[in-house]
Order: C-alpha cells, then sequence, then structure tokens
C-alpha cells in the first residue's frame, strides 16, 4: 500500500445512470495502516477511505471488485455498490508523490558513500577524532571484527593516551598484543558514533593499504548496503 496514494471514495450512488461502463477487476482487500483504513487490489493500486464510506467495510474483508465510469466518473463496483474515484484528487496527489521522490533521490544522494573496492574488500573512508584532533583514514569494513581497530602508527600519530593493555585474536587464530582507546568519535558518511572503543595494534601486514578495521561496534544497529558495481556504499535511514 503507497501511503501517499489518496483517493476518496464519494457517497453510494442508487438510481438510474444515463450510461455505465463495466470492465474487467480483480480482487480486493481491505487493510489498515497508520495512515488510516485502505482498499488494496491486486490490479489498480490502493486507496484509503474516506471517513464517511467506512461503515461499508470491514478491516480484513476481502472479495471481487470490477472498475468502470458512468457519467458521474470512474467508480470501482464492489457487492453492487458503486464507491467514485476522486481523480483530479488523484492527479494532485500523483504531483505530490513525484516532488517526494525528487526530494528522496536528493536525500538518497547524500546517504551513499564512495569507497574503495578491490575484490571483496571494501575500504572505507572515515574520520577520527581525538583529543581536539581530527585524521581521515581508510579502514577495511570486516563485520568479523567485534570493535574498530587502528593500526599503531595511525594512533601515534592522533597522540592517542590512556590506553589499556589486552590481547586479540585474528581471524587465523593468532593471539596478539592490543592496547584499548576510547575516541572522541568515528564518522563514515551520514553516520558518527561518539566515545567509541578502538583497539590498537602493530601493523600485521606491513603491505596493507588500509589504516585498520571498521568492526562491528561502528556497524551495529546500521542499516547498508554495499554496491560493488559503483564502489559505493548505500546507507538507509
Amino acid at each position: 500500500m503507497n501511503h501517499l496514494f489518496r483517493v476518496i471514495c464519494s457517497h453510494i450512488s442508487i438510481g438510474l445512470l444515463l450510461f455505465s461502463y463495466c470492465y474487467a477487476g480483480g480482487n480486493y482487500y481491505i487493510g489498515k495502516d497508520e495512515s488510516g483504513i485502505y482498499l488494496q487490489t491486486d490490479n489498480e493500486g490502493g486507496w484509503y477511505i474516506d471517513s464517511q464510506d467506512l461503515r461499508h467495510f470491514n478491516i480484513g474483508e476481502s472479495g471481487n471488485y470490477k472498475t468502470g465510469m458512468d457519467q458521474k466518473g470512474e467508480f470501482i463496483l464492489i457487492d453492487d455498490k458503486k464507491f467514485y474515484i476522486d481523480t483530479g484528487h488523484k492527479e494532485s496527489v500523483e504531483n505530490e508523490i513525484a516532488v517526494f521522490n525528487e526530494k528522496q533521490a536528493e536525500k538518497f544522494v547524500k546517504l551513499e558513500t564512495a569507497v574503495e573496492i578491490d575484490g571483496n574488500r571494501v575500504l572505507v573512508p572515515v574520520t577520527i577524532r581525538y583529543a581536539g584532533k581530527t585524521m581521515d583514514a581508510h579502514l577495511l569494513l570486516d563485520t568479523g571484527a567485534s570493535i574498530v581497530t587502528l593500526h599503531r602508527n595511525i594512533a601515534d600519530k592522533l597522540k592517542i593516551r590512556n590506553t589499556q593493555k589486552t590481547t586479540m585474536q585474528l581471524a587465523g587464530g593468532q593471539l596478539i598484543a592490543a592496547d584499548i582507546a576510547r575516541l572522541d568519535d568515528v564518522s563514515v558518511g551520514p553516520n558518527r558514533k561518539k566515545n567509541i572503543f578502538v583497539s590498537i595494534i602493530d601493523q600485521v601486514d606491513r603491505n596493507a593499504d588500509y589504516d585498520g578495521l571498521l568492526g562491528m561496534n561502528f556497524l551495529r544497529n546500521l542499516r547498508y548496503e554495499i554496491d560493488f558495481e559503483k564502489s559505493v556504499i548505500r546507507w538507509y535511514r
């Protein structure tokens, strides 16, 4: 059900008509969402039902319908009852939808972050802040990492202090020494996580072209998809 469609049903019309044409229809059902009670069809789309006509429908009701045309306009025919479609209002709503879609498209572009992709590797540009200092870096997106991880040379440039010693287990099972610190925040595109913990490790692969790992304490609860063809992460709000 498209929440933006609001085609109003008129009162039932009983009486003789000068002309009336009926076309093929299909199946319908009556549902309810946060915007109101609606009639959804399998061929014609869906409409919210005007309050004055709600007494003729029950939520969960289903059945057959036909569409038609007479001198009063377009209608939906259900159990010999005619409900006229306010086509003028439909046109104005369709214009509103077009404007809404344009705005959503603009917003959609703002929620894309360009990334570097090499095979299955996704290098994400991030902004790191610590004690008033800011640094841009590239982190490897790693959903297997429980925490954001920085290589020690990046931590040294930020002069990160007040760390705690720990050990971390790499994907291959190897245990390595690490430090834990708290950053002011980490930002990726439209997303920002404040007071986020990071681990600091020596760079295991000296040829690595990234500065650490973007782990799950940043990615958790964010909705996103990776477009490998366009080399972007698409964030959803």
